[in-house]
């Protein structure tokens, strides 16, 4: 058995940037050691290529910092597209000129890279949830290619969370494709947006939850996201870290963590029990290198878990735990984070 250091951290929003004084607060009251932190890029139209990073992107990171370092937290450094003013999710971008896209993307791509270089952040995560775009490796090989020339920290992309069910062959095809798509061998580490499905019911209570982790009960497909997760991991030998994890404080989360409004029936209970499985199944296995609670910067918000029982969750469990050994490729791997 040996120690490993867990990341503990909390997304920001981008339209919010200008003011993290809520956020740093939350992040000592969570017992956090990171930040993910992101650089907006304005996106009027999802059916285009056309993207322009907010003028302010970069001064509110450099103002940020400071405060963000002096209260000893880490940085992931993210481009962000913020679609139609933030009214639509990153999942609809499917612009159709890809390769002018590509290059608009790569040119933000290698600003933020140089940026995170001169300002010693260590981690860059390279795309969010553009799922669309995800079909073309080629094109992300050639990006990071580039950005590998000026930046010497460590570079993520964040894939979507998925599902399979044994009664659809074409949702089993998908995960294969996904699994074999080499952009993930290019990385140090591989993100994923954990909104996987895990019941069929509201509020399951906490061991109905664990066990859906390794046999989700959603629309009987017995989906085994654990160790699909773990298989992902073993087939680029890349450790995983979830790069969004949230639940809202309303019944029926745990069927639909992706939704703002899974019902209109407040349940703080699920919420506290969801994020409770997600500690029990996956924070002591030493090829999984933490999660970022979406999200701690807009008290408004479901999602939001300060002042909640599940706040009490997020806390209590530990940056440090003791894992088990693991293969020597593996140790060496984890080493470099």
């Amino acid at each position: 058995m040996i120690k490993m250091r867990k990341i503990k951290s909390g997304n920001l929003l981008p339209d919010l940037m200008a003011d993290l004084r809520l956020p740093l607060a939350n992040a000592e009251q969570l017992n956090l050691n990171t930040l993910n932190v992101p650089l907006r890029v304005d996106v009027p139209d999802p059916g285009e290529a056309e993207m322009q990073l907010h003028p302010q992107a970069f001064d509110q990171v450099t103002a940020a910092l400071p405060a963000v370092r002096e209260a000893g937290l880490d940085v992931f450094l993210e481009p962000f597209p913020w679609i139609q003013s933030g009214g639509l999710a990153e999942t609809a971008w499917q612009p159709k000129k890809v390769d002018i896209w590509f290059e608009k993307w790569g040119q933000i791509c290698l600003q933020a890279a140089h940026y995170a270089q001169v300002h010693g952040i260590g981690n860059l995560v390279i795309a969010d949830g553009i799922s669309n775009l995800e079909p073309y490796p080629q094109n992300w090989l050639g990006l990071i290619q580039e950005i590998r020339k000026i930046y010497r920290g460590k570079v993520t992309y964040r894939t979507q969370w998925w599902y399979t069910s044994r009664f659809n062959p074409v949702s089993l095809r998908r995960f294969r494709r996904k699994l074999a798509n080499p952009l993930f061998g290019a990385l140090d580490f591989i993100s994923v947006s954990a909104y996987f499905e895990l019941t069929n019911t509201p509020d399951p209570g906490e061991k109905a939850l664990v066990a859906a982790w390794y046999r989700s009960e959603r629309y009987q497909r017995w989906q085994p996201i654990f160790q699909q997760v773990k298989v992902l991991h073993e087939h680029w030998r890349k450790p995983i870290f979830f790069g969004e994890l949230g639940y809202v404080d309303l019944a029926g989360t745990g069927m639909q963590p992706w939704s703002v409004t899974p019902s209109n029936t407040t349940c703080i209970q699920e919420q506290q029990d969801c994020f409770t499985a997600f500690f029990r199944v996956f924070w002591h296995q030493p090829w999984f290198m933490g999660a970022s609670v979406f999200q701690i910067h807009q008290p408004a918000s479901r999602y939001y878990p300060v002042n909640k029982p599940a706040a009490a969750v997020i806390r209590q469990w530990p940056q440090e735990v003791t894992v088990a050994r693991w293969s020597a490729g593996m140790r060496t791997l984890l080493n470099r984070l």
